[in-house]
């Protein structure tokens, strides 16, 4: 009987060495975050709210004038991936001591633990500028598959900024039901009140969404990030509201929209809802957070939060056929009042956010829903 027990335990362990052998090495090369401990290391103020990281970018936000010639910032890659300076083609070995200038963008590349997979990341440090007006008439394609569009902001010194607006773009390319770039839920098209305009839809996720109870994807826009790879574990949390670019105490935020909701509303498991109708969402967001430490708003708490200042919304949007001007004021919210002290220490961040399903953060809405937006205005009281 010993030699018997003895026998099945050598069995067992081959059998386990063999599994361990053979598991399949990591095949992501992603950039994941960048190191809290290097952002530690740097003075205080120096980066404005959280890095934004996306599918082939980290951008980090720093006040005007900061000096970003010298800087060795340091990152969280998937497990098993392998960082790199440089573009793949002109890739070399990378140096946490080696210090680079940011006045330029910097690329950095990840090989995959399988080393059949890289990916090149474009890393740049910028100074956000306070938005007035957003018209839609700069975009371009997703960098690294030129899967989908992207909005771009015109900032106050006539600069570009890919790191302003995101969408849940990213996260639909995950369901394979898009065949080119107008597939995608937020698109940017002709046919707006002057020039172009964003449009917004709510699509069919296929069977990949109805496997994960997320059978629709409302099309959206928003000030903020869409963390891709939180998307599928905990999709409202993925999505992270707002960035410190407050230019005062926001007044009122208008701009010009037109809606057609879908015949029928299903919830996330594919339930019929023959009593509701879909409306779209858009409003705007001024809350508190700390400078040295932010915390974003994202799905879960957008509306609730305890830390909202004041709230613009359209209550009842309709469905207008034509295009429809609104102008609705920022109401406060919480018993708070903007504190020009925390003002000045850049503690609010602010966001605008549109959709075409009101619910769709739930996965509840009706598909077909479509909503066009243009020429977004905020009007700034300065303290």
């Amino acid at each position: 009987m010993k030699r018997i027990c003895i026998a099945a335990a050598v069995l067992f362990l081959l059998a386990l060495q063999s599994c361990i052998r053979e598991e399949a090495l990591n095949a992501e090369c992603d950039i994941t975050d960048v190191d809290a401990a290097w952002l530690a290391t740097l003075p205080e103020g120096f980066i404005t709210g959280n890095p934004v990281v996306k599918n082939t970018s980290v951008t980090l936000f720093v006040p005007m004038g900061a000096d970003i010639t010298a800087l060795s910032p340091q990152f969280h890659v998937t497990p098993g991936a392998t960082l790199f300076k440089g573009e793949w083609e002109e890739r070399t070995p990378f140096s946490a001591e080696e210090q680079y200038d940011f006045t330029v963008p910097q690329y950095y590349s990840v090989l995959s633990e399988d080393g059949a997979w890289h990916k090149t990341y474009r890393v740049a440090f910028e100074t956000p500028r306070p938005l007035d007006e957003i018209s839609f008439e700069h975009f371009g394609m997703e960098e690294e598959r030129q899967r989908f569009q992207c909005l771009w902001q015109e900032q106050t010194d006539g600069t570009l900024s890919t790191s302003i607006w995101d969408s849940g773009n990213a996260g639909y390319a995950m369901t394979g039901m898009a065949q080119g770039f107008e597939d995608y839920p937020t698109v940017f098209t002709e046919g707006g009140v002057r020039g172009l305009c964003a449009k917004l839809e709510t699509k069919n996720t296929g069977e990949f969404g109805r496997a994960a109870s997320m059978p629709i994807a409302a099309g959206n826009l928003f000030i903020g990030e869409f963390r891709t790879l939180q998307a599928m574990l905990a999709p409202r949390k993925a999505t992270r509201f707002g960035l410190q670019i407050a230019k005062g105490e926001p007044a009122t935020l208008s701009g010009y929209y037109k809606y057609t909701a879908g015949t029928t509303v299903i919830d996330r498991k594919q339930n019929v809802l023959s009593e509701k109708h879909d409306t779209c969402d858009i409003y705007a967001v001024l809350y508190e957070v700390e400078p040295g430490n932010v915390v974003t708003l994202n799905g879960d708490d957008i509306l609730s939060s305890g830390r909202i200042v004041s709230l613009a919304r359209i209550d009842d949007p309709g469905e207008p056929q034509d295009w429809q001007y609104f102008e609705e004021p920022f109401r406060p919210m919480n018993g708070k009042r903007f504190d020009p002290e925390r003002f000045r220490r850049n503690g609010y961040a602010f966001t605008i956010v549109m959709t075409s399903s009101r619910q769709g953060a739930h996965f509840e809405g009706a598909i077909g829903s479509v909503l066009y937006v243009d020429e977004l205005k905020v009007t700034w009281v300065q303290p």
